[in-house]
C-alpha cells in the first residue's frame, strides 16, 4: 500500500514492513529500501510519523505540530476497513 508517493507498506506472514522510496545518484533509478519491520500495521504508520516528525529538526513548536498535522491527514485519508485498506 502506498502512502504518498515517498513511503509504501508490505505485509508477508511474519512482519509489516515500512519503506522509503529511493532514487540512486548515478543512473536515476528508483527503488525501495526496507527502513523498518513491525508486528502491526498501526506499528509502522507511527513509526512514519515519529520518522517525519525527526526530519523536521524540530526547528521549533510549530513545524513539529505542522508535520504531525501533515501525517496523521495522510493517515486519515486512508480508508481502512475489515476487509483491509482501500485508497
Amino acid at each position: 500500500m502506498l502512502i504518498g508517493k515517498d513511503y509504501k507498506i508490505e505485509a508477508d506472514s511474519l512482519n509489516v514492513t515500512l519503506y522509503e522510496r529511493q532514487i540512486t545518484k548515478k543512473e536515476q533509478r528508483e527503488y525501495w529500501k526496507a527502513i523498518g519491520f513491525f508486528a502491526r500495521f498501526g506499528g509502522a504508520l507511527k513509526s512514519l510519523v515519529d520518522l517525519r516528525v525527526r526530519a523536521t529538526g524540530l526547528r521549533d513548536y510549530n513545524t513539529v505540530c505542522q508535520k504531525q498535522d501533515e501525517l496523521y491527514k495522510l493517515i486519515d485519508s486512508l480508508q481502512i476497513s475489515g476487509q483491509g485498506v482501500k485508497k
